[in-house]
């Protein structure tokens, strides 16, 4: 066999021995927030990873109570004061993300009549959407097979392949070329919160829980340790 076909047969081996681990482990194992009670509003979903972004989840969600609880939808944010939003989100920090939002609810308001665009390229050109949430939109709500990569999923993907892991390493076509093999198999919902998770539980930043990772015995990160 040619070595170059056995190298690429070895690599999807491996993509899909981690993809049943992730997928196995995440069955019992998942987190539970409430903007992960219902997958098919995307409003709350995209308000979410709004909020998200550079800031933990445990901080997020009793903020993200009220403020659904207060604006139901982006009509009610778009007829409010932007102040009212800064003054909302003041908690959260990263006050710049307020006003965008204000923004952003104003636009899919008056441009998409309240609805979130299922298109990516319409998606990006919101104000406060960058590649992250745009694909996070997709996968979570759509379930589509597109990758999101953040730094935990980095983390996992570098540690796990050996790959070297940097600052930009959540733009690498590289990384992105393997969450994508990896979200190939099926299910890229439930595959990337399991392992969005499976970082934040498992495979942590300090700290790892090698001891009781289901991928230890195909890690490079362990095997070198």
């Amino acid at each position: 066999m040619n070595p170059s076909i056995l190298e690429e047969n070895l690599y999807l081996e491996s993509t899909k021995r981690v993809w049943n681990c992730i997928l196995k482990w995440g069955e019992n194992n998942l987190r539970s927030y409430p903007w992960r009670d219902d997958f098919h509003n995307s409003y709350k979903i995209l308000i979410a990873e709004i909020m998200l972004h550079r800031t933990r989840a445990d901080q997020v969600e009793p903020v993200y109570k009220i403020f659904i609880k207060k604006y139901p939808d982006f009509k009610s944010i778009a007829n409010s004061d932007q102040e009212d939003i800064i003054n909302d989100l003041y908690s959260l920090g990263l006050n710049w993300r307020s006003s965008q939002l204000y923004k952003m609810a104003k636009e899919i308001q008056e441009k998409y009549d309240g609805i979130i665009p299922k298109d990516l390229d319409k998606l990006l050109e919101l104000p406060g959407v960058g590649p992250y949430i745009a694909s996070a939109i997709l996968c979570f709500v759509h379930d589509e097979n597109i990758a999101v990569l953040d730094t935990n999923i980095v983390r996992v993907i570098g540690r796990v392949f050996g790959m070297k892991i940097r600052d930009s390493s959540r733009k690498s076509k590289k990384f992105k070329s393997v969450m994508t093999e990896l979200i190939s198999h099926g299910e890229p919902r439930k595959f990337t919160l399991s392992l969005i998770d499976f970082a934040a539980l498992i495979c942590r930043s300090s700290g790892p829980r090698c001891d009781i990772c289901s991928l230890k015995s195909i890690c490079n990160h362990y095997e070198a340790k």
